[in-house]
C-alpha cells in the first residue's frame, strides 16, 4: 500500500478524529486538510501528525518530517 493511500485511509477511518469532530476534505499527494472544531485543535494536531509521521504498523527506516498548520482558512494556513 502507497504512503499517501494508508495515509487517507487512516484519516478518514481515525475514530479520534471523528469523535473530535474532524473531518478530512482534501488531499493532495503528501498535503491533507481536514476542517473542525477550533476547541479541538492541539488535540486533533497532535493526532494529525502521529499518524502522518507513523504511517505504518512496521516503523519506516527513516523519519518522516511533518509540517502542519491551523488556521481559519486555506491561504492562511499556506
Amino acid at each position: 500500500m502507497t504512503l499517501t493511500l494508508n495515509l487517507s485511509l487512516t484519516l478518514l477511518t481515525d475514530p479520534r478524529l471523528r469523535q473530535l469532530g474532524y473531518r478530512l476534505l482534501l488531499q493532495v499527494h503528501d498535503e491533507v486538510i481536514l476542517e473542525g472544531p477550533e476547541q479541538h485543535v492541539d488535540e486533533a494536531m497532535k493526532i494529525l501528525r502521529q499518524c502522518m509521521e507513523h504511517p505504518f504498523e512496521k516503523p519506516l527506516k527513516v523519519d518522516l518530517v511533518v509540517d502542519a498548520k491551523a488556521a481559519k482558512t486555506w491561504y492562511d494556513a499556506k
